[in-house]
């Protein structure tokens, strides 16, 4: 029995019709990029095309016409290598790790060919790969050419989170925030009282230089493979910048707004000069109002700190969901390892309100995930069907206790949108944000109908 879901071991298989058979998405595949198109993306990480960033990871196909040299050059351009060569085990375990996220993590049942896949032995296997995810003529089958479009892109993804020796996020994520618990500079500026839920702690942070002292409840997390390839495969921006941001992290509760004020400025500080943070934003800045963000501004300006300030909205996100976000590069030893090489990574401080309940009702984790796999599919495979949807809105429902329905209304009523092919009787559904972006750039085909449901 799954011990994270215990409810899913009676539940039914996940997508039961194999990849060549989804022939709602016909269209899709056989739309492909033309040579340039295709080319300039995996060289540039992405193109625009009428104003959206359209990186491969958009792409149903690649350009059937590119020959052997331009596939390599295309790779090792995409994936910042210098000899594609030199990287056959590390594309072997992206592949073992491509087909497990598909089927274990998105709940998404392989084809045998692909499940099957043995290990890549030289340049002529991942040719071979890559030439499966080709587009086919109109009248023909896709093949598995769908199957391999997702297989190839979570590659991608996994093979920058190894080639990044990106594995000991969370190990770093503890060294760092047993580290503010020690004196710095003969201070004490965060002390601990005592453990509670989940690994939070109830901590006092001190500002000496405002001999300010306030509570919070403390937390470290590192983002694990699935966090970080979900994040590669959902971000429109191009390529792994983005889904790094927020590798390594903490997060803070704190009761009041006024509190929040106060402990922006001191995090900045302390971890501009504990923590060598550079780079700073300030992001979702929602928990404040236009006064409180100006006054943090201004107590930045103090400290001699100018972060940028944005409000990105997640699309994912709750509507009703409040935090305040620093996000920024920092050094830290390899793999929290005291005596590691010192390299510099991305990091990401999460603000909330402890009486906000981010994490409750809609918010809550499990549902939240579901959103982003949701999400995921549709940019690995352009749509979905009523079963999976079930299915994931069940694994929802099973880890956050909420009764299915109400997800699955939910998920509907504010995060997706109904695909339907001229001709087809079948119902198909996307996540909203990833058609806008695919519908605006001439993605989908012009049979291919969206509509609100």
């Amino acid at each position: 029995m799954n011990k994270e879901f215990p409810n899913l071991s009676q539940r039914k298989e996940v997508e039961k019709q194999p990849f060549q058979k989804w022939y709602p998405i016909l269209d899709l595949y056989r739309k492909a990029p033309d040579r340039k198109q295709c080319m300039d993306a995996m060289k540039k990480g992405g193109i625009n095309i009428n104003g959206e960033n359209i990186t491969p990871i958009d792409f149903f196909s690649t350009c059937p016409h590119l020959n052997d040299g331009e596939i390599i050059e295309a790779i090792e351009n995409y994936l910042d290598v210098e000899s594609l060569e030199s990287k056959i085990e590390l594309l072997n375990q992206s592949l073992e790790y491509s087909k497990g996220y598909l089927q274990n993590y998105l709940l998404l049942t392989l084809p045998n060919e692909v499940k099957n896949l043995d290990k890549i032995k030289d340049v002529a296997d991942v040719l071979k790969i890559f030439k499966k995810t080709a587009a086919h003529k109109a009248g023909e089958s896709t093949g598995l050419s769908p199957a391999y479009c997702a297989l190839v892109k979570v590659i991608a993804a996994s093979f920058e989170f190894r080639k990044k020796e990106m594995e000991g996020l969370i190990k770093e994520s503890a060294y760092l925030y047993e580290e503010m618990f020690k004196p710095y500079e003969g201070i004490q500026n965060f002390h601990r009282k005592r453990s509670i839920r989940g690994g939070y702690d109830q901590t006092m942070v001190f500002d000496h230089r405002t001999n300010n002292a306030i509570d919070v409840d403390s937390y470290f997390r590192g983002k694990n493979e699935d966090s970080f390839v979900t994040k590669f495969i959902n971000k429109p921006e191009e390529t792994s910048r983005e889904a790094q941001k927020d590798g390594i992290g903490f997060k803070f509760e704190v009761k009041t707004a006024e509190d929040i004020k106060k402990l922006i400025p001191f995090l900045a500080e302390f971890f501009e000069r504990r923590f060598g943070a550079e780079d700073l934003i300030f992001e979702n800045t929602s928990l404040l109002d236009a006064g409180g963000v100006d006054e943090v501004r201004k107590k930045m300006e103090e400290r001699s700190i100018q972060p940028l300030i944005k409000n990105d909205i997640n699309p994912h996100s709750n509507p009703d969901y409040r935090s305040f976000k620093i996000n920024g590069g920092l050094i830290v030893p390899v793999g929290g390892d005291v005596n590691g090489m010192k390299i510099k990574r991305k990091f990401e401080i999460q603000i909330v309100l402890t009486n906000n309940s981010n994490e409750t009702g809609f918010s809550d984790h499990f549902i939240y995930d579901g959103k982003k796999k949701l999400s995921a599919v549709t940019r690995l495979l352009g749509s979905f069907t009523e079963e999976y949807l079930d299915n994931i809105s069940g694994e929802a429902s099973a880890g956050s206790g909420m009764s299915e329905k109400k997800i699955k209304d939910h998920y509907k009523e504010n995060f997706l949108t109904l695909v339907k092919v001229v001709g087809s009787t079948k119902k198909r559904y996307a996540f909203k944000s990833v058609v806008k972006r695919f519908s605006k750039a001439g993605i989908f085909d012009e049979d291919v109908k969206i509509k609100k449901i």
